[in-house]
């Protein structure tokens, strides 16, 4: 009989970061006198069994070639091909090379778990308002568009200067109506456009515009910069820990953030530092708060960058909440104080226009 399994082939953004914590328990466990083959082993057992038994064997895969001196951790785990990403890889390679794991894996955890929270209070966040105003605006279009020309339209083909009978509201409404059907393309692309995006986000040409408009438009462009902000403070650490020279924890850093301006002006501010500018007059290109910049020159002199960009942790992380918090505040307000009240008296208008067209016959 076939043995047949279900269960995943790839570990989740939480999984790895169970993953990751699970090494960093164990390594960091006895004082730290637990070796990495001991640590490692018993990490790949933890995720062997019950709901990860279909990765058994790569589990096994790891701890085979690892422990058995085949190859390097980074490599271990990247042959296996489990949903480890490129910078997590980075600072396991660079921490094993310069025996920082037990420092740098811990910090790793750290960045992994913010960046994973702050994703997803920023979609939680957004998403009902986002979608309840789209439906708004699409359900007040179909009003304009279908239902008004049905109740008003016969009376207006039968006598136009009727029109001139009705509450001025409904003439405004009506004259709408009559511009949106002349111009179809523009309420389609209104309807299509926002659908056609979320589909195709992914598709290298329309993540490009997309990253464009929302850099553009002012109150995104804030968000992307603090949340990136946010991403850049925890990461670093981890880098800076991992043993990287400081061009490379800025070449790391730039596959850490979401946005490819702001990972194209971490590059730019690595080839200057691998010039010979310091690395705290490099990231002053950054379109962060003045403090990172500070904190990188500050630890940059004293030899505790990680330290340093460290402190700024928890005020990034207030930072991104209250951005948050405002945007959506502003988001509520457009929906609750224009979006809604435009419908409801599209909606009534479209209920009252019989009544003045019966009036009129």
């Amino acid at each position: 009989m076939l043995d047949i399994q279900f269960g995943p082939t790839s570990l989740s953004t939480e999984d790895r970061i169970v993953f990751f914590r699970t090494l960093g328990s164990w390594l960091t466990s006895g004082g730290g006198h637990t070796s990495v083959a001991d640590a490692v082993k018993n990490t790949c057992d933890t995720f062997s069994y019950d709901e990860y038994k279909t990765l058994k064997p790569k589990m096994d895969t790891i701890t085979r070639e690892y422990v058995g001196g085949q190859v390097s951790l980074a490599q271990a785990l990247r042959s296996v091909h489990v949903g480890f990403k490129k910078q997590e890889l980075a600072i396991i390679e660079a921490a094993e090379k310069s025996s920082q794991l037990r420092m740098a894996v811990p910090s790793l955890v750290e960045a992994l778990d913010i960046q994973h929270k702050g994703r997803k209070l920023l979609v939680g966040s957004m998403t009902m308002p986002l979608m309840v105003g789209f439906a708004l605006i699409l359900m007040s279009l179909g009003v304009l568009i279908i239902m008004l020309p049905m109740v008003i339209g016969p009376v207006v083909e039968r006598r136009p200067d009727a029109l001139y009978d009705f509450p001025a509201i409904l003439r405004w409404y009506w004259f709408t109506s009559v511009w949106l059907r002349a111009n179809y393309p523009i309420p389609t692309a209104v309807a299509v456009i926002p659908i056609l995006i979320f589909v195709f986000k992914s598709v290298p040409i329309v993540k490009r515009q997309l990253d464009k408009f929302l850099m553009w438009l002012k109150p995104s462009r804030r968000m992307i910069i603090t949340f990136n902000g946010v991403l850049s403070v925890f990461f670093m650490p981890a880098l800076v820990r991992s043993g990287m020279p400081g061009h490379a924890v800025l070449d790391a850093l730039a596959e850490c953030v979401s946005h490819p301006n702001i990972a194209g002006m971490l590059r730019g501010a690595a080839q200057e530092h691998r010039n010979g500018m310091r690395m705290g007059e490099a990231v002053k290109v950054l379109p962060f708060r003045t403090s990172f910049a500070n904190a990188v020159s500050t630890g940059e002199q004293t030899g505790q960058i990680a330290e340093r960009v460290e402190e700024l942790k928890e005020p990034y992380r207030l930072d991104l909440e209250r951005q948050i918090s405002q945007t959506v505040s502003v988001l509520k307000f457009f929906v609750m104080a224009i979006l809604l009240p435009f419908f409801v008296v599209t909606t009534y208008t479209s209920l009252v226009g019989p009544i003045f067209a019966l009036m009129e016959y």
